[in-house]
C-alpha cells in the first residue's frame, strides 16, 4: 500500500450502471480489476460513461459484476456517447472531466477507442495542471482494428476513412505517451510501438491468477503420468468467438490429424458471432465427435478448471494482440499452443513452457500437434515449466510492481518505492 493518501482518477469508456441501492454494475473483469488496484494502490475514483438502468450493459466477458463504494471505489457518471450524432454532449462531458481533474493528484487514462477518443482531454488537462499522469497503452489496437474494423469496411471510401482515424488514434496514443508521467505499455506490441515514444515506460505482463489458482503439483502429476500412458492428446481453447481468435485453424489441424490416423481432442469454450460457423465447420469436416463446444466460462476458477482437462491450450490468434489467456494457461500447467508473431515470440518460451507455430498455418499447427503426441516428454517438461513459471508471476505480484512504480511518482529524491 503507498505511504500517502493520493487522490486517483482513473477515465475509462468502459461503461456502468447505477443501480437504486446505490451499487454499481460492470464488466466481471473489470470489476476484478479495480478491486486488484484498489487493493494494491488504495481508494480510486473513476470517471466513465453512465448508462441508465434500462440500457444493456454490454460485456467484454461472460458475466458482470457489481462495485460499492465501500469496496474503495466511487464513481463520476458521464454522458454516454454512441456516435458522431452525439457531439453535442461532449461540451458537458469535457467540463465534467476537467472538474475531476482538477480535484485528482494522479490521473489514469488509456488508449480510447471510437467513439470516446475523445476522452483523452482528461490526460491533457492533467498535464496542463501539472498533475502525475499514468497512460495505460492496454492492447495492440494498431493490428486487432485493422482486423476488426478497417478490414470488414463496405467500400473503399469507407476503408479510407477508417484509415485515416487510425492513424489519428496513432497520434493521439503517441502524444499521451510521450507526455505522460508513466505508461504502462501491456502487449509486446505495444512495446515495439510506443517504448521509444514514452518518457517513462514499462512493460507489464500481468495475469489473471494468483499463487492459489495455480494447479497442484500432485493433480499435474497425475495428469503427467496419464499422458504417459498413451492418453490421447487434449487441446483447450477459451476465447471470444471471432475470426481473429483462430480457432477455426485449430479445428481445421485436428480433421488433418483424424485423415492421418491420429486421434486429438479439441475442447473449445466461449461463445460469439463465429460459434456457429465453428461449428459447422467441425460437422463438414467430420471431426464434430472429437471438436466439442463448452459454452462460456465465468472467469477465474471455472476457467481454470476448464483448462486444467486439457494437455495444451490453443491460442492460435491470428492477430499481435496477446492477452491474458495466455497466463491462465500457465496457471493450469498448460503449455500454449500459438502462431508465431510479434506478441508470442515475446511472451510463450518456444519449446519451454508452450510451442509456436508458422502464422495461418493449419499443417503448422498440425506438426506441433503430431510432435507432442509423439514425444510426451517434451510435453510433461513444458507442463512443469508453465506450472513454475505461473507460481512466480502472479496477479497481486504484478498489481504490487504497479503500485511501486506510481508511489515513486510522488517520492522525492532518493525515495523512490521501486
Amino acid at each position: 500500500m503507498p505511504s500517502g493518501p493520493h487522490r486517483y482518477l482513473l477515465v475509462t469508456h468502459i461503461p456502468f450502471v447505477r443501480q437504486d441501492c446505490g451499487t454499481v454494475t460492470v464488466d466481471g473483469l473489470w470489476a476484478r480489476d479495480l478491486q486488484g488496484l484498489v487493493n494494491s494502490f488504495g481508494q480510486i475514483r473513476v470517471a466513465a460513461p453512465e448508462l441508465l438502468p434500462t440500457d444493456t450493459l454490454t460485456t467484454w466477458g461472460p458475466t458482470a459484476d457489481n462495485v460499492r463504494s465501500q469496496d474503495g471505489v466511487t464513481f463520476a457518471g458521464l454522458p454516454s456517447i454512441r456516435s458522431r450524432r452525439d457531439v453535442w454532449r461532449w461540451p458537458a462531458l469535457r467540463r465534467m472531466l476537467r472538474q475531476e481533474v482538477a480535484q485528482a493528484d494522479l490521473v489514469h487514462t488509456s488508449n480510447f477507442f471510437p467513439p470516446y477518443v475523445g476522452l483523452s482531454c482528461a490526460h491533457d488537462f492533467a498535464v496542463a495542471q501539472g498533475k502525475k499522469t499514468l497512460f495505460v497503452i492496454a492492447e495492440d489496437f494498431q493490428d486487432m482494428l485493422q482486423w476488426e474494423w478497417v478490414r470488414e469496411s463496405k467500400n473503399g471510401l469507407e476503408r479510407w476513412r477508417r484509415q485515416r482515424d487510425l492513424r489519428r488514434l496513432d497520434r493521439r496514443v503517441a502524444k499521451s505517451a510521450r507526455s505522460a508521467s508513466l505508461t504502462f505499455l501491456h502487449t509486446p506490441a505495444a512495446v515495439t510501438r510506443y517504448r521509444l515514444e514514452t518518457r517513462n515506460g514499462i512493460a507489464i505482463r500481468q495475469p489473471g491468477h494468483e499463487t492459489e489458482d495455480v494447479i497442484a503439483a500432485s493433480e499435474l502429476n497425475n495428469r503427467c503420468a496419464a499422458l504417459r500412458s498413451g492418453q490421447p492428446l487434449i487441446v483447450i481453447a477459451a476465447c471470444r468467438h471471432k475470426s481473429l481468435k483462430g480457432i477455426d485453424f485449430l479445428i481445421s489441424a485436428v480433421a488433418l490429424l483424424a485423415s492421418q490416423g491420429l486421434y486429438v481432442e479439441a475442447r473449445i469454450y466461449g461463445k460469439g458471432e463465429s460459434t456457429e460457423a465453428w461449428e459447422s465447420l467441425a460437422a463438414r469436416l467430420d471431426v464434430a465427435d472429437r471438436v466439442h463446444f463448452g459454452g462460456a466460462l465465468d472467469p477465474g476458477p471455472a476457467v481454470y478448471h476448464a483448462i486444467r482437462q486439457g494437455h495444451l491450450f490453443a491460442m492460435p490468434h491470428r492477430t499481435t494482440d496477446f492477452g491474458r489467456a495466455f497466463y491462465d494457461a500457465m496457471a493450469a500447467g498448460t503449455p500454449v499452443l500459438a502462431f508465431r508473431n510479434n506478441a508470442s515470440i515475446d511472451t510463450v518460451r518456444d519449446g519451454v513452457d508452450g510451442f509456436l507455430a508458422p502464422p495461418d498455418d493449419v499443417e503448422g499447427l498440425a506438426d506441433v500437434l503430431r510432435r507432442l503426441h509423439c514425444d510426451r516428454a517434451l510435453l510433461i517438461r513444458a507442463s512443469q515449466a508453465a506450472r513454475d513459471r505461473a507460481l512466480f508471476n502472479t496477479r497481486s505480484q504484478w498489481f504490487r510492481l504497479r503500485a511501486g512504480w506510481i508511489q515513486a511518482l510522488f517520492d522525492g529524491p532518493g525515495e523512490s518505492s521501486i
